[in-house]
Order: C-alpha cells, then sequence, then structure tokens
C-alpha cells in the first residue's frame, strides 16, 4: 500500500533519522513534496506486538487508553465514526478543545485513515489542519513484530500548514516512540 501511495503521488523522497535520545528508540521518517507542491511524512518502527494488538491500540477504547497518555477520549470505530480526545483531565466529551480525527477509510488490521475534524485552539496551524489526511500502517513482520507507520499528507506551501506539518512530523513520531514503549514494557 505504501508503495502504491508513494507511486500514485508521484513523490521524491528523503530517508531522515530523527534525532532522538540515545535512551529512547528512533523512528524512521520519510519527507518528501508531492507533484502539487504539498508535502508529505512518513514516520515509521518496528513494535514487538502483533498486528491485532497495535490495531486495536487506535481502534479499541479500553486499550486505547491503555497505552495513550490521554485522560478524556472516546473512540467510535466505524466509518464516518471518530477518535476524540482532550489532554486536559478537566476536559470532557464533546468540548470544542477536544481534537477530533474521523475515520474516512480503513482495511482491518492493515490501514486506518483518517482526517481531522475539529481541533482545539491553539494547534500550530489549526486553520489547514482540516485539509490534510493521515493514515496509520501496520506491517506484520512476525507473529508478534509489527512495523507500524504513521503519515501525513496534504501539507501545501503557507505558514499554517508550515506549523502543522513542524508539529506533527515530530509528534506523530514521538508517537510511535510512546506506543512501542507501552506495547514492549508496559510504560505509558
Amino acid at each position: 500500500m505504501r508503495g502504491l501511495l508513494l507511486a500514485v503521488m508521484a513523490l521524491a523522497c528523503t530517508t531522515v533519522a530523527s534525532a532522538q535520545t540515545p535512551a529512547k528508540p528512533a523512528f524512521a521518517q520519510v519527507t518528501g513534496t508531492a507533484a502539487d507542491g504539498a508535502r508529505y511524512y512518513e514516520n515509521s518502527i518496528v513494535i514487538k506486538a502483533p498486528v491485532k494488538k497495535l490495531w486495536a491500540a487506535f481502534t479499541d477504547q479500553a486499550a486505547y487508553r491503555a497505552w495513550a497518555d490521554v485522560p478524556v477520549s472516546a473512540i467510535d470505530f466505524r466509518l464516518g465514526g471518530a477518535i476524540e480526545a482532550n489532554y486536559n483531565p478537566q476536559g470532557h466529551l464533546g468540548d470544542p478543545q477536544n481534537i477530533k480525527n474521523m475515520f474516512i477509510a480503513y482495511v482491518p488490521e492493515r490501514l486506518l485513515v483518517f482526517r481531522n475534524v475539529q481541533a482545539p485552539d491553539g494547534l500550530p496551524g489549526k486553520a489547514a489542519y482540516g485539509n490534510t489526511a493521515k493514515t496509520l500502517e501496520f506491517q506484520a513482520l512476525g507473529p508478534n513484530e509489527t512495523r507500524v507507520t504513521v503519515s501525513g499528507m496534504g501539507f501545501a506551501p503557507g505558514e499554517d500548514y508550515d506549523k502543522l506539518y513542524r508539529f506533527f512530523s515530530r509528534g506523530d513520531g514521538e508517537m510511535l516512540v510512546a506506543l512501542k514503549a507501552a506495547m514492549e514494557t508496559g510504560t505509558k
């Protein structure tokens, strides 16, 4: 799927290593620009856990809460459903300051595609976030080892897109590192 996505978008790729501290496992990052001038990134990491468990980490409420450091969250896993989250413990579901990403496509235990439909004030580049999309890919490397890749695409030229790109190209990689730690050592 990743190869097809890259070919269709006619992307020029540059591979770079993330700048993680030696104590943390690093994620791999590929960045590029599509033919339409929009930037993208792909962050990936190998996690010692089966695909089924990692899939559940983003589609099942209990599994999500077990690893994600998000005090307020809900998952409505279906086409048109969403992951809603608030990092403030005093927040509540339905709050306009929650982040809400709608599922727009999926292939069970292989691919999740979503788009932002609500973002909190203070998110760098908030106005442009709904014009981008994200994918999560799960590639089994063995019965208990999976490559997880999160990609962001649609970052057009402009200040808001630049801010979003800087925020998420790094932040999504750090999310993968946190997921790896939670799955392999049980730490958040």
